[in-house]
This record gives C-alpha cells, structure tokens and sequence, in this order.
C-alpha cells in the first residue's frame, strides 16, 4: 500500500512520520540519522542544502542562510535574496519538503508524494494556502492541511470509543519553536472536536532565545564597552542564537549554565542560573497564559465547557521547567508532557492513514452497491462492519486500526470572516463602511453561511464584493452581531458583481461563505435578478514575486541535499 506520510513543518525543527505495516507510527530517520532536522536552508551556489550543516552555517555565511521561514510563510513583504535572486517563505519551504520526502523515500524504500502537513492552528487562509503550496512547489500532494494542536492530540492517544477518554475535555498547549497555539479539544465516542483555539504565530522558543541573546549582549557591553551591533552584523547575532539555543537545553536540564562569549578581542564569562534565565523571560509565559485564558473563556461562556480534564504540552520549548512549573501553579493539575518534538508529526501520519484507509472501506462499500452513493456516514453498521474486516484483511492492520478511520476528527475557524458593507450615513452623507461577519471565529468546520445585501442606488450596475478577516467572536452579549470597524479587519479579497440593469434600490444580493475543513474559504456572491454569479476561492499570500520566471526556474533548478 502507498504510503501517506506525516510532517510536521516546524519553525525551528521539522519531523516525519507514517503508519508502518504493523499500523504503528514510525519516525523517519533523517540523512543524518536523527529523527528531527533543523528548518534551516544555506543555499551554496546551485545547491540546497538543508537541514543540520545548513543551520552550522549560519554563523559563517548568515547572508546564504534563511532560518525561522515559517514566521513569514505568507507574507508578501518577506523575501529571502541570495546573489541576486529573490525566494519567497513558500519557495524556502518547498525546499525544506522536497529535503524531508527525499528522506522519508529513502527510509521507506518506496517514493513518497502524498503527504499531510501540519501548521500553527491559528494559522489561517493566508499561511494555510501559503503551506499547500509549498508542498505543491515541491511536487507534494497535499491532502489535508491540519492544525498541529489537533494532531498533537491524535497522536496522544485521546482516541474516541475508549472508556478512559469517552467525554474528556482536553487542553493542548503547544509551543514550539517559532509558534504557539492553544487549542481545547472534546473527545467523544465520535472523534474529537476542536472546541476553540487561540495563539499567537510570532511566539515561540526564538523568542526565549532573543531575550537570551540580548542578555549576553547587555553584559559583553557593560563588561568590556563593546556594543555589539546584532542588526547589522548578522555573523555575530547567528554566532549568539546557537549558543543561546544551547544555555535553554542546558538550562532544561541543569540549575546553571556557564557562558561565554569573545568578540574583538574581548571575553565576557558568567555563570547563568536557570531563576535568571526565568527572570528575563516571565514576560513570555505570561502572554501563553494570557491566551490561554482568553481560549477558556470562550470554551465557558459560548461553547458550554466550564472546565478540562487533561492538559497535555507539546512543542519542544514546552520542555522548560518554567512552563510546566507555572502551568502546574496556575490550574492546578500536572501537566502531562507528551513526546514534544514528534507528537505532531505522529499525529499527521495517523490522519492521513484515516485518509487512505477511509477511501478503501468506502470503494468497498460503493463495489458492492453501485447503484447507491454509500459512504461512512450513510452505510449501516452492518455494512460497514464487513468492509472494515475486507480492509483489515487486505493490509494486515488490526481491526482495532481500521475502526481509527471512521473516527471524525472536526477543527474550527480560527478568525471572522464577514463581507464589508455600507452601514450607514455620516452627518454630511458620507458613506460609513464596516464588515459584517457571516461565519464567526471558533466555528466548527466545514461551515457555511449565506447573507442578503441590497444595492444603494437605482439601475445599479454593479456592486463591489469584498472579503475580510477579523478577531471577533460574533454574536456579542446581546445576541447581535454588530458591524466590524474596517481598521479591526484584513481585506482577503475584492471584486465587482454585474447587476440586471433597471433594477430598483434595495434589490437583493447574496453572499455565501464555505470554508471546508482545510480551513479554505470559498465564496459566491449572487444577483437573484439575473442569475449573474461571481465565485471566488481566496488564494492569498501568493504575491507577484512568485510568478517572477526567473525566482521559480531558479528554485526548482536548486539540488537539494
């Protein structure tokens, strides 16, 4: 059977999983024999080089280096330019896929293409879109793009159906390298289901390792005079970062750190204590804490979910003392820290083996009434009990394994989508401009939602369509869902409808918004007079750069290695 492999495309580290013959997640082992690989690409000449010589790199040719790429992968005004030639965050991306397959074909001995990747869940249809396409960029199909959190927990093992977990309340804190996501999950006998979701996707363990590096900086300058210029001189900030990183693991581990530093001639040594390094980064766990609470009290006072019964950490940098000590003083219970740096991964592979295996009980289920539409959700028990046993005959996988399959596992919207209107009039009849939300922050996906607008003037010949995210958890404590300032939303996209000429003011359009369980937004703006439509799937974060022949041929001529 192919295989479907998991990846978790990290900020600072990435991994890779799959479901092996036995239906036991399995780590790839990597080029280097190591079972996570830096995000990091050095690009040397016509060559990519990927992984952990790139990141060694880093401090000798910082200009050829590109680190932390997914804080920027959607991001039109980001590009990395080496001799000239400019790389998008999905361009850096891609080439960190094409390095992770190349290895997981390798480990596996067959060539892998289909792939579930994961991404911050907080991401939304900007970096979500941006990640499929670097995986398209890099040959990939991607089959589903899934929230880490909610991998984390698959991976856990809250699996629907068990006595231990039927009816449990799960609250993931995860963070990693560059992101952090807090997401609370409600395991049923039918699957998880995504509750809400909070987090912030330019927060994460760099940032531990930025306070680092500047304390260091602070004492080499009180010390010596020396101030050491860590924006314009990126060999010295490099040189900082990775003996940071390496004070945190020790600091991990250890009560104390010894560090040192020599610069121009100059050495600065002190020993670092674990209460210090703390001390310089309360401010940073306290955030996480803020955006926690922030995701509980929407669980409580929209969702119906007061409490939680687990709280599970993933995310390498929740390996720290400071988090568990903190999160343990704060809500009263251990938290439990469960494989941080490849839960995720794991998780991944076993959502898109649900995948693969959920095709193969529904052929068979259709194969043998093919007169009717018969899938998962409309056989009978009984029919879909013997094609569950046929699948498990033919790959030799428990039936305990195949039942995973018919498991939902539902996310939700982690932003508002509405469309911008005109509200009202100003005292000089100037036209006042808000967004209405037609699909709230937190919904269950896939979700759909349809909403009547009416024209501004007579015989109007066309009305303007225009989409925007924002953070409001509509409906507010009124039960009304107010108009959304335009500087509280993001303009997603805009276009123009043609109307039926000669219809009066007040004529009816309709805009409905489907986003799918991807997390991709869909919307089709209606003119009932003429039955004109204007259909659009938002594709973002993809910028004129990317389509510059040049950037793209030189990208995909690059030897990855």
């Amino acid at each position: 059977m192919k295989k479907i492999i998991g990846i978790d495309l990290g900020t600072t580290y990435s991994c890779v999983s799959f479901v092996n013959d036995y239906g036991q997640t399995e780590i790839v082992m990597n080029s280097d024999n190591e079972r996570t690989m830096p995000s990091v690409v050095w690009f040397d000449g016509e060559r990519a080089v990927v992984g952990k010589e790139a990141k060694e790199m880093s401090s000798t040719s910082p200009n050829a280096v590109c680190s932390f790429v997914k804080r920027n992968i959607g991001n039109d005004d980001f590009t990395f330019e080496v001799d000239g030639v400019q790389y998008t965050p999905e361009h850096v991306s891609s080439l960190i896929l094409r390095k992770l397959v190349q290895d997981a074909s390798e480990y596996t001995g067959e060539k892998v293409t289909d792939v579930v990747i994961t991404c911050p869940a907080y991401f939304f249809i900007k970096e979500r879109d941006a990640t499929k396409r670097a995986g398209e960029m890099a040959g990939l199909n991607v089959l589903q793009i899934v929230n880490e959190p909610t991998a984390a927990a698959v991976a856990y093992g809250v699996k629907p159906g068990e006595s231990s977990t039927k009816d449990t309340v799960v609250l993931v804190y995860d963070l990693g390298g560059g992101t952090f996501d807090i997401t609370l999950i409600h395991v049923s006998e039918n699957g998880l289901d995504v509750i809400c979701t909070d987090g912030d996707h330019q927060l994460g363990g760099k940032d531990w390792d930025d306070c680092l590096v500047r304390h260091i900086a602070r004492r080499f300058t009180d010390e010596t005079g020396i101030t050491l210029d860590l924006e314009n001189k990126p060999e010295i900030y490099a040189e900082l970062m990775q003996r940071a990183e390496q004070i945190k693991k020790q600091l991990t581990e250890k009560r104390s750190s010894q560090v040192k530093f020599f610069h121009e001639g100059e050495t600065v040594q002190f020993d670092l204590s674990r209460e210090d390094f703390e001390r310089i980064t309360e401010d940073l766990v306290e955030k996480t804490l803020v955006l926690t609470h922030q995701c509980l009290t929407v669980a409580k006072e929209q969702k119906g979910f007061p409490t939680f019964d687990k709280l599970v950490l993933v995310g390498g940098s929740s390996r720290m003392p400071m988090i568990i000590n903190r999160l343990k003083q704060e809500f009263g219970m251990e938290p439990q820290l469960f494989e941080p740096d490849e839960a995720v991964a794991k998780g991944a592979a076993i959502i898109g083996n649900n995948i693969r295996l959920r095709k193969m009980i529904e052929e068979k289920l259709q194969s043998k009434n093919p007169s009717r539409d018969l899938t998962l959700d409309t056989a009978t028990p009984t029919q879909i009990s013997q094609a569950m046993q046929e699948t498990a005959a033919e790959t030799g996988y428990t039936l305990e394994v195949i039942q995973r399959a018919k498991k939902r596992v539902r996310n939700v919207t982690s932003k508002s989508f509405g469309s911008e209107c005109i509200v009202g009039l100003t005292n000089n009849g100037e036209p006042i401009f808000a967004v209405i939300n037609l699909i709230a922050r937190n919904t269950p996906l896939p979700a759909s939602k349809s909403e009547n607008f009416s024209t501004m003037s007579d015989n109007q010949l066309a009305v303007r369509v225009a989409v925007a995210q924002n953070m409001e958890d509509f409906p507010n404590k009124n039960g009304e869902n107010p108009p959304i300032p335009l500087d509280m939303c993001t303009l997603l996209w805009e276009g123009m409808l043609e109307m039926l000429p000669g219809l009066p003011r007040g004529s009816l359009t309709t805009d409905t918004y489907l986003i799918d369980e991807n997390g991709l937004l869909t919307i089709t703006t209606e003119d009932p007079a003429s039955g004109n439509r204007l259909v659009q799937r938002i594709e973002t974060g993809y910028s004129s750069i990317n389509e510059s022949a040049q950037t793209t041929k030189r990208c995909r001529e690059l030897t990855v290695e």
